[in-house]
């Protein structure tokens, strides 16, 4: 089950990314929050990539939940933005070369916002393009040779993307973040404070953005229950 993969703190996927960087070695990281959980039931291609492929780690309150319900011990909740926030300080530190992918709007404010952070990227592409024109975009990122590459694309599309990069691309750092690039280059406004402590940062995106993620809250929400319930129904069986 997925849920035996996830690691439990922040703590140990920092230490894993740090390692991996610098031991060249292949690493292919994402988050697993509710909505991913959801795809993950019904998406088999994204099932197996993270169920053979990936290093995952648990994202949100109602994953940290749904852990302790079914029985987990020596959790420490934590979210995938804060924890990425962590990995950029780490890479600017240490001047890794990346390659960032997705970002509504990034581009925009690239050059200004990687000086300021001081974040050595040495390519970027927006994220929206099509199958076909996937190769090229690999092609960019090999004639760049990054470090590490940085895919902010949602879910499935990152994580598939990702792994058409691990196979063209020897010994890479990986790492699927969603749409932390957005908050990261503040091109959107990331939840504040209040919302983020109480475990209620999903509601202030759905409030922000309800026609593009009511589905997702509204209907997602009751999915996500419905299955760790069951879940739990069978283990206690």
């Amino acid at each position: 089950m997925i849920f035996d993969l996830l690691y439990k703190s922040e703590t140990e996927v920092l230490n894993l990314v740090e390692q991996t960087l610098k031991s060249k070695e292949r690493l292919t990281l994402t988050y697993f929050n509710q909505h991913c959980f959801n795809i993950y039931n019904s998406d088999n291609n994204y099932k197996k990539l993270l169920d053979n492929k990936f290093e995952v780690f648990p994202d949100g309150t109602g994953i940290y939940l749904a852990l302790r319900l079914l029985g987990y011990k020596n959790l420490k909740r934590f979210n995938a933005t804060d924890l990425n926030e962590k990995i950029f300080s780490h890479i600017s530190k240490q001047g890794t070369r990346l390659f960032l992918v997705g970002g509504k709007y990034v581009e925009k404010f690239l050059t200004e916002k990687t000086l300021q952070k001081k974040i050595n990227v040495v390519g970027y592409e927006n994220g929206f393009f099509n199958e076909l024109e996937s190769e090229l975009v690999i092609g960019k990122i090999k004639d760049v040779t990054p470090e590490a590459v940085i895919i902010g694309m949602g879910v499935p599309k990152q994580e598939l993307f990702a792994e058409q990069i691990a196979k063209a691309l020897n010994n890479k750092v990986i790492i699927c973040v969603g749409n932390f690039l957005e908050f990261y280059f503040a091109t959107d406004k990331r939840a504040p404070a209040i919302f983020r402590n109480s475990g209620l940062e999903w509601l202030f995106r759905l409030l922000k953005k309800p026609s593009r993620l009511w589905k997702r809250y509204i209907i997602g929400i009751p999915v996500f229950v419905y299955h760790i319930l069951k879940l739990k129904f069978n283990l206690n069986k």
